[in-house]
């Protein structure tokens, strides 16, 4: 049962169900925010970072309003937003222009045909026209922000640490079967330099410097085919940053920042497992990237687009 607008909790008051109401998982999430919202104070006193938020949705609708409007209210406000939409006949997109008529910051593309999560964080952050200092932070179209603080603590975190990536925690919008939300995910042990070979740890909330991305091959971004991969895009594009930053400059964030909706049927891991686990044997297989003992100087040069562009609003 999906709560009334009247009964939705303040933090993040979007789309928990009764179960999770009665759960006092969201009040732990507020009080861990307030604590680390502290640092965000020091961010007043140097240049505000540039967030670039890349959205991503394939068949949606009933929670990409939701999604956005968690953006929107973020008490930090030095951000744009890049939402694509994967047609899949549904309303996804339409929903999301009404979002964006009321925000300038917001620009949603639609594709002719469906491309998949690679393709579109790859183009989305080619129209972004980030600069090689701002920040990509990826949030999924049918996930939200669990707090209103949430860009606030990822922008102090990158001013107070000088990191160069963070990856986090999360917490789900429902309980599992025994009672658990999951995503309180921890830190890679310090010193964690064979991270294909470690547990999986690099989940939301995901972001990196532009620069950083930029020094990322994009055959890295392909299956052994050449295509980009539809699944595992979060590993593929985190791996290669793990291992040139290494543990000391990827900045984990301990406190969930976003809900992971687990209500969503078109959840890729309810019905893309297979694939999931090729493209994760695949990536096993890739030669680690090298450490990087420092920010190099200059970055190549973005890589070109073979790709059109749908209908953009």
């Amino acid at each position: 049962m999906i709560a009334p607008n009247s009964l939705r909790p303040k933090i993040w008051q979007l789309r928990i169900d009764q179960t999770t109401r009665k759960s006092n998982v969201f009040q732990r999430v507020s009080s861990s925010v307030a604590i680390l919202a502290r640092d965000c104070e020091t961010i007043r006193r140097k240049p505000m970072l540039a967030l670039k938020v890349i959205v991503n949705c394939g068949p949606c609708e009933p929670f990409i309003r939701d999604c956005l409007q968690s953006l929107t209210a973020q008490t930090y406000r030095h951000w744009k937003a890049f939402v694509t939409v994967d047609p899949a006949g549904d309303r996804t997109y339409e929903r999301a222009l009404e979002v964006a008529a009321d925000d300038h910051r917001i620009s949603v593309l639609q594709n002719p045909t469906r491309q998949f999560s690679m393709h579109n964080l790859v183009e989305a952050i080619r129209r972004s026209h980030a600069g090689a200092d701002d920040v990509i932070v990826c949030l999924d179209g049918d996930d939200w922000f669990a707090t209103d603080k949430a860009l606030a603590v990822i922008a102090a975190t990158y001013t107070r640490f000088d990191c160069w990536l963070t990856y986090g925690s999360f917490v789900t919008d429902r309980p599992d079967r025994n009672g658990r939300f999951g995503g309180r995910w921890p830190a890679y042990p310090p010193g964690t330099t064979a991270f294909r070979h470690t547990r999986w740890l690099g989940t939301a909330v995901r972001s990196w410097k532009k620069w950083l991305w930029d020094l990322v091959d994009d055959r890295d971004l392909r299956d052994d085919e050449g295509h980009y991969f539809r699944v595992t895009e979060d590993q593929a594009v985190m791996l290669p940053m793990l291992e040139m930053t290494g543990t000391d400059r990827a900045q984990h964030i301990p406190v969930p920042l976003a809900v992971y909706n687990r209500s969503n049927p078109y959840n890729s891991g309810k019905w893309m497992l297979d694939e999931m686990a090729r493209n994760g044997d695949i990536l096993m297989r890739r030669t680690p990237y090298q450490r990087l003992p420092a920010r190099p100087s200059t970055t190549r040069d973005p890589r070109p687009s073979p790709f059109s562009t749908g209908a953009e609003s």
